[in-house]
């Protein structure tokens, strides 16, 4: 299956800034559920008190002038010597609008679902992300004697294989579903009974 689009984001952002510390990127990260967007290419990011933040609010800004991202916290006594730099508000807006747009890229993409059930004493296996349950309602010491489990299948290609401890016990025909589809298909399979 797909990486997860937030590393991808964080990744893409340490290879942007190679020279910054783990202790910015980690700030940056923690920074990501403060931003919001206001209007295109303007956002504003909340202070915190445990970064060392002064103001309760600080607007991040592109400029087609300058060609670079501001921070109002450049404008105050301290922040002078940040404009040469990229502080971590600014850092957080980037991750920010890279991981909002790997999350519409990755929601537009489609997949294959698949559901069954399956006996098996050994490890369950699948060309694709597989999710188990036991089929029955209770557990206890006959199921170990004979164990049955309802899986559901996310894959990227259409026939999906699963196996029993390397040998093939179950082959699918995926049904082709968007991936925010799928993805309440697998919280429905945990719900249901």
């Amino acid at each position: 299956m797909r990486r997860d689009p937030l590393r991808d984001a964080i990744e893409k952002l340490k290879q942007d800034f190679p020279g910054k510390s783990r202790s910015w990127i980690k700030r940056a990260i923690m920074r990501l559920g403060d931003v919001r967007e206001l209007k295109f290419g303007l956002y504003l990011v909340e202070g915190r008190r445990e970064l060392c933040d002064w103001k309760p609010l600080y607007q991040v800004w592109y400029s087609e002038r300058g060609g670079r991202w501001y921070c109002t916290c450049y404008f105050s006594t301290f922040g002078f010597a940040r404009q040469r730099d990229v502080c971590t508000h600014v850092a957080a807006v980037m991750l920010y609008r890279r991981y909002k747009k790997a999350l519409e890229k990755a929601e537009r993409k489609r997949v294959y679902v698949a559901e069954g059930e399956v006996e098996c004493k050994g490890r369950i296996e699948a060309n694709g992300e597989l999710h188990i349950k036991p089929a029955v309602d209770r557990v206890d010491l006959t199921f170990f004697a004979n164990p049955k489990y309802k899986i559901f299948v996310v894959s990227e290609m259409r026939r999906i294989v699963v196996r029993c401890s390397g040998y093939e016990i179950l082959e699918l025909e995926g049904e082709e579903v968007p991936l925010a589809t799928a993805k309440f298909l697998v919280e429905r399979f945990y719900e249901r009974g």
